[in-house]
């Protein structure tokens, strides 16, 4: 009787005990890397990422990943750096995605089975998502801005004021204020793309310009991924080498 008490304790604690989850690159189109110690190394295909692991990418690449089992996945966009905090049990999966700087695509399919947290975390707000897809932004001149692309999204900025959001709604969350902007207040044209400069977007430049790995010593991320920033000091007009 003691033996099975104790089998059945261990089971329920097996399943319902946070596990790391199964972080996968499925996908690398151009230059992309992942911080290895105290060095960046470049991706592959179909390489098992560590939790917590932070990821960058050169100017017009991207890397898809799978975060868990449960199908969840990021697509980390052109000039960006993340950090990946992602478990799961066979009920629940929590996920966290650090923002640094850049943009990003979250797909989270919906499984009334699964409880879903799901965060994408930057230094002024935060987005809360189950069972949606989003693109993310933040740069500190910008703010955080949250496109919904479909389902429901609650952005929260560190004060504590909310917004939910749906369809192709956004929230923005400018670094200097204490309040996001009102929800329509960006409302354009979403097939007009503003380019700056060799192929960068508006949102590409900002992120370049705040960024402080760019420093051009051998162990930056830039410097990893080969000629990126020699790409971006052309495109911007400005010197960081040491």
């Amino acid at each position: 009787m003691k033996k099975l008490k104790l089998i059945i304790t261990t089971l329920f604690i097996l399943t319902t005990t946070f596990l790391y989850a199964n972080i996968t690159v499925l996908k690398i189109e151009g230059s992309a890397a992942y911080k290895d110690g105290h060095k960046w190394v470049l991706l592959k295909v179909n390489q098992k990422l560590a939790e917590g692991v932070k990821i960058s990418t050169g100017a017009h690449s991207y890397v898809d990943i799978r975060l868990n089992s449960k199908n969840h996945t990021i697509q980390v966009k052109p000039y960006s750096m993340v950090q990946i905090f992602s478990k799961e049990t066979k009920t629940e999966t929590n996920t966290n995605i650090g923002l640094k700087r850049g943009s990003v695509n979250t797909k989270v399919p919906r499984d009334a089975n699964v409880k879903t947290v799901f965060k994408v975390s930057t230094p002024i707000a935060t987005s809360a998502v189950r069972g949606t897809e989003q693109n993310v932004s933040y740069d500190p001149d910008r703010g955080m801005v949250i496109e919904v692309i479909s389902g429901t999204v609650e952005g929260k900025n560190n004060t504590g004021k909310t917004n939910r959001i749906t369809g192709r709604q956004k929230f923005i969350q400018p670094s200097l204020l204490g309040q996001p902007q009102h929800i329509l207040q960006e409302v354009r044209d979403n097939s007009i793309i503003q380019v700056s400069g060799f192929g960068f977007t508006n949102e590409e430049r900002g992120t370049a310009l705040y960024s402080d790995e760019l420093v051009g010593s051998p162990g930056s991320d830039t410097a990893v991924l080969d000629n990126q920033s020699q790409n971006i000091n052309i495109n911007l007009g400005m010197d960081f080498s040491n």
